[in-house]
């Protein structure tokens, strides 16, 4: 997990859960109970070496699909089963009952489902977008919301920015989860501490977000960039003293530790053979990977590679830059984005992002989709006028077409995912990350061989045609081959 929680600023808190699963494996330690003989090592044996077994698929898929976060919570299980089946050798079902409890907490390091995270993350960013207008209302500042953001007088404000992804949600999940195993709390208890955390968080965010639109509302947007990141300290000033608290304040004032009968020595380590067997099945499993995608790829043929020629002496041309929290889950590496203004007065805005071969696969590039994001800053789509193919500098560029009614209009969104590498024998992949298109992936040994994505928003034609026609025109002084 290591990847992600270096790239993805929601789950840096990653790094501190094998150390506090290991602090409550060490506090557990002492209350261990009486080692028993297990009653049947057939089964746990057979179990660890399906588990063992399941190494090779489990490497191949990952390969083609770095990312894929159904891949993480596979190999999570793994590991939780292994250890499982080591604590039922060395102590019997005593101990795996025992130290079951640090095992599960280290899962609370593995990133959320993808879908349940965008659902749970962009419902808390809009409930926190419209209390924080009724509250920046009763304030008598005029605010409005658009999905989540939020406009004042001075700007808008972005709510995914402001919470930082509301990042503060899983790590205040996972101090719940440590505190209520620290205390050793009932059932009952650690649910409370669990419930309890969700509402520190949405009360600390709502605070935050109303001070960062009091403050771009009344001293402008500069000021509250300078306040953007010291305001991030609110969140941990309100969380983290409020579950410390209540923790303190539901434990039991009896001590509920139990202690054990007796420390006999625990069974044999495992003999060494098993071990070495162990060993050389995950080299043969990772040489295996290797040689069936090395394999598939001796046939690649080189695609043309292209980039933007940004109009930058056209009027109103600014650099941009594509949101950090959006790069973060993204892991591209490198990005640019600029927007201006054609001499009809059309508006034009644009970013490309930029994967070099070997890290993460085509089905992360189409993370950053328009029928994703737009939704997100409140924008409906109007239309999905599909696949269409536009000529430039001799080459035939595939656009995803849509058009979205946003605050500023009617906008129509070009979307273009460009591979440097493609088989000419291999059929056409679908990379809609669906698990059929996964597997596929997987089938026709393609891992990230590179690639680009340039999305084109444009505002001013009234129409999908016109706004075909146009990009038409312009697209040839756009792209510049390499």
């Amino acid at each position: 997990m290591r990847g992600e929680w270096e790239l993805n600023p929601q789950y840096n808190y990653g790094y501190v859960v094998p150390l506090l699963g290991l602090a409550l494996f060490w506090w557990r330690w002492p209350e261990r109970p009486s080692s028993l003989p297990p009653g049947n090592d057939a089964a746990p044996a057979i179990l660890a070496a399906s588990l063992l077994f399941l190494f090779l698929p489990l490497r191949l898929i990952l390969e083609a699909n770095p990312e894929w976060r159904l891949l993480y919570w596979a190999e999570g299980a793994q590991v939780a089963g292994l250890s499982f089946c080591l604590l039922y050798w060395l102590g019997g079902w005593r101990w795996t009952e025992h130290f079951a409890p640090p095992v599960l907490f280290m899962l609370i390091a593995i990133p959320w489902p993808m879908t349940w995270e965008k659902d749970i993350i962009q419902g808390l960013m809009r409930f926190v977008a419209g209390i924080t207008v009724e509250i920046a209302g009763w304030m008598g500042i005029p605010a409005v919301q658009h999905g989540n953001l939020v406009e004042v007088g001075t700007g808008i404000i972005g709510i995914d920015e402001a919470c930082s992804g509301v990042r503060s949600l899983q790590s205040a999940l996972m101090l719940s989860l440590f505190l209520g195993e620290m205390n050793r709390f009932s059932l009952v208890r650690r649910t409370a501490l669990l419930g309890a955390s969700l509402v520190f968080v949405v009360v600390a965010n709502i605070a935050r977000t109303t001070f960062l639109v009091w403050t771009g509302a009344n001293h402008g947007m500069r000021q509250l960039e300078a306040w953007h990141d010291a305001a991030g300290m609110l969140i941990m000033l309100i969380v983290l003293p409020a579950l410390l608290g209540l923790a303190h304040l539901i434990k039991p004032r009896t001590s509920n530790n139990v202690q054990n009968d007796s420390q006999p020595a625990c069974r044999p380590i495992l003999p060494r053979w098993v071990g070495l067997v162990a060993i050389g099945w995950i080299g043969a499993s990772i040489l295996a990977t290797e040689v069936w995608y090395r394999a598939h790829e001796t046939g690649l043929i080189a695609n043309v590679r292209w980039a933007v020629a940004w109009p930058d002496q056209s009027p109103q041309f600014k650099k941009t830059e594509v949101p950090k929290n959006s790069l973060a889950v993204l892991r591209c590496s490198n990005s640019e984005a600029a927007a201006w203004q054609d001499e009809d007065g059309n508006q034009w805005s644009a970013f490309v992002l930029r994967w070099n071969p070997g890290k993460n696969s085509a089905q992360l590039a189409k993370g950053h989709r328009p029928e994703i994001c737009f939704p997100a800053s409140g924008a409906q789509l109007v239309q999905d006028f599909g696949q269409v193919s536009l000529a430039a500098k001799g080459l035939a560029l595939a656009f995803r077409h849509q058009s979205f009614q946003t605050a500023a209009g009617l906008t129509h969104v070009f979307y273009c995912l460009w591979s440097d590498n493609a088989s000419p024998a291999e059929t056409s992949l679908l990379e809609d990350e669906s698990y059929a298109s996964r597997f596929q992936a997987v089938m026709a040994g393609k891992r990230n061989l590179g690639q680009q994505v340039v999305e084109i928003v444009l505002q001013g034609p009234d129409s999908g045609t016109a706004a075909v026609a146009l990009l038409k025109l312009r697209l040839p002084s756009l792209i510049q081959r390499q």
